[in-house]
Order: structure tokens, then sequence, then C-alpha cells
């Protein structure tokens, strides 16, 4: 409909238009703002951590959280290395765990290593973050008993959202398609665009190994122990952290036993949210403990037991698969990348950076 409106010395014809499509073409700030899209929420929704300390609020469990996201951000075939490792060894729980709780699931065996079940000596009043290998040696030598927890108790403690993740999954799928159409029409893609592919290909990986694992919990079953002994907690860590060996990654013991020790990654160690200092468990583990298990690969783990969580970083087992797979994920993620060798960029030092 067309109308045409007279003032006193000016005429202007008034259009009424329905839906208008956007204009053709892509500009910069598009394209900048859905690669960021697709970046946020895959890493924000992808993220499973472990359960925190019982005396954090929600915002140190937020800035714990973000503390992963940005590492997600710039690693993201590690964190599909740690996701792959937590499910496989969730997965290799199953059989050996029914014969002491029959409804064990892989939705228990991600529980245990997120550090779902805490063992309290009643003896000494002393709290260990014990996981599978541990729990599983416990109750199997009659320590401890196991407590009986359904799927159903296990997710209602989890804050999962699959809608979040069923929303992220389309847009990256709208941006796969759209990406791949543009390939096969022999049109250019941005560096950003090719950046964010593979990306999207780690964050769905690590979905998959994730997707049973629970999502932002905040409590820990406690399970009561009797009495747990040093010559107990000896002989735990000779049967379960590789005591009196050194693997062929062997790193010397970190402070968490030792100032002496050498810094593991900031992003693996306990950090005290409050303070934004490392969480330190030296005075913690008996001297008789230590001297049994230090310059072996049973130092770290056995340090982990006196922390108030489980660290994200450091995994109950790792084998020569596990190895295998943080190499093929760091191919993928980094050799996709090379799609852009030949793309064209404004400066020379662009180019060769």
């Amino acid at each position: 409909m067309v109308r045409t409106i007279a003032y006193e010395n000016i005429t202007f014809t008034e259009h009424s238009v329905g839906f208008v499509h956007e204009p053709n073409g892509r500009g910069t700030l598009g394209i900048v703002w859905t690669c960021l899209t697709v970046i946020v929420l895959n890493t924000w929704t992808v993220l499973h951590v472990n359960i925190p300390p019982s005396r954090w609020r929600s915002w140190h469990m937020y800035l714990h959280k973000l503390k992963w996201a940005l590492v997600t951000v710039l690693i993201p075939e590690g964190i599909l290395a740690i996701a792959f490792t937590q499910w496989r060894h969730a997965r290799n729980t199953i059989p050996k765990m029914r014969r002491f709780v029959p409804a064990w699931t892989l939705h228990h065996g991600f529980y245990a290593e997120m550090g779902g079940f805490k063992v309290v000596d009643e003896t000494t009043g002393q709290q260990y973050t014990f996981r599978t290998p541990q729990l599983h040696w416990l109750a199997q030598s009659g320590l401890i008993s196991l407590p009986e927890i359904t799927n159903k108790d296990i997710r209602d403690k989890s804050k999962a959202s699959r809608l979040a993740k069923t929303l992220a999954c389309l847009q990256s799928a709208q941006f796969l398609v759209s990406s791949l159409a543009r390939v096969v029409q022999n049109l250019p893609l941005t560096t950003l665009e090719i950046g964010t592919l593979p990306f999207i290909g780690c964050t769905w990986l690590t979905y998959y190994f994730w997707w049973a694992k629970a999502v932002d919990m905040e409590t820990s079953t406690i399970v009561y122990a009797p009495s747990i002994s040093k010559d107990d907690l000896r002989r735990l860590a000779e049967a379960t952290c590789f005591a009196k060996k050194s693997g062929n990654w062997y790193r010397p013991a970190v402070k968490e036993i030792h100032s002496r020790g050498w810094d593991f990654y900031w992003f693996g160690k306990s950090t005290d949210m409050k303070t934004l200092s490392i969480v330190r468990g030296n005075k913690l583990v008996p001297s008789e403990l230590y001297d049994f298990v230090k310059h072996s690969e049973a130092e770290t783990r056995v340090a982990s037991w006196y922390l108030p969580s489980v660290s994200e970083f450091l995994a109950s087992e790792w084998d020569n698969v596990n190895d295998t797979v943080l190499v093929l994920a760091g191919w993928f993620f980094n050799g996709l990348h090379l799609a852009a060798w030949n793309s064209q960029f404004p400066t020379q030092v662009e180019s060769l950076l």
C-alpha cells in the first residue's frame, strides 16, 4: 500500500512494508559475532568440573569454572583428552565396583572420579578425597562400606541443562553446515571461521565423553570408616598409586608435599578462591607416608588425598592409550588450522604468526 502525505511545503510518499530480508553479503561484525557465539556457548556448556570444596560459595564456583573456560578456549584438545580419560576410567570401574554396589553405572563412575565420595576416619576425624581405585581397595579390604546411590540421586544433585547443550550443538551444526556449503561452492572462509571449525569438533567429542557426568554438583557423599591406620594408607598407596615405580613421564612432586617440588601447571592445582592462592597440604601428609612414596609417581597422588577437592587436571590413572588420544587430539585440532595456509594476510608478520 502506498499513501501520499502533503504538508505545507513538503510532500512525501509513505510505504507500508512487511517483512524485510537481510541484505546480501557478509560483514566483519557478523562473522565475528557468529564465531564468538559458537565458541562461548560450546565452552561454557561443555565444562563438567569436579565437586568443589564444601566451603565454597556460588561465586567461587563461578570463578573456578571461568578459569577452566579460558583453558578450554586455549587448549580444547587438552580438555578433550581429560574428558576421554575420565570417561574411560569411569566405564572401566563398572564391573569391579558392582561387587560392592550392584547398581553401579557410568554415572557412579563419574561421580566417584569427581570427588563424590569423601571418606572420613571416625577415629581421627581426617577426611580423605579418594577416587575409584582407592574406594575399591578400601571396600575390598573391608575398611569401608559404600552406600547405595541411584542414578536419580546423582541426577538430582546435578545442574545439567540438556536444553543449553542442545542449543549449543544446534548453533554449532548451523555454523558447520554453512561453512561446508561455502567450501563446496569454492567460496572463501575467514581465518577465524577456519579456527572455529576444529574447536567445534573437539567440543562435540567432549560432549560425548562427559554426557553422563554431573554438572556443577556442589555436595559429596560422606563415607565413614571406623579406622584407617598409617599402615593401611601405606598399603593403599602401594596398591593404587604406583608406589616404588617411576614411569617414563615421571615428574618430581608438586608443592602440595614439599616446597622444593616442581611447580605444577597453575590450572592443575586446587585454588583457594577467597585468597586466590594455591591450597597446600604439606602439613597434612604424615611423614611416614611421605617417606614411603617420595621419589615416585605416588607423591602427587597421595598429596591429592588430603586436598579438599579432586584436581581437574590430575587423572586417577594414565597409560599409553591416554597418551595416544592426547597426541591425536592435538593433531586434529592444530592440523585443521593448516587449511588457512594459503590465506591472504594484511602483513607479513600476521602471515608468519
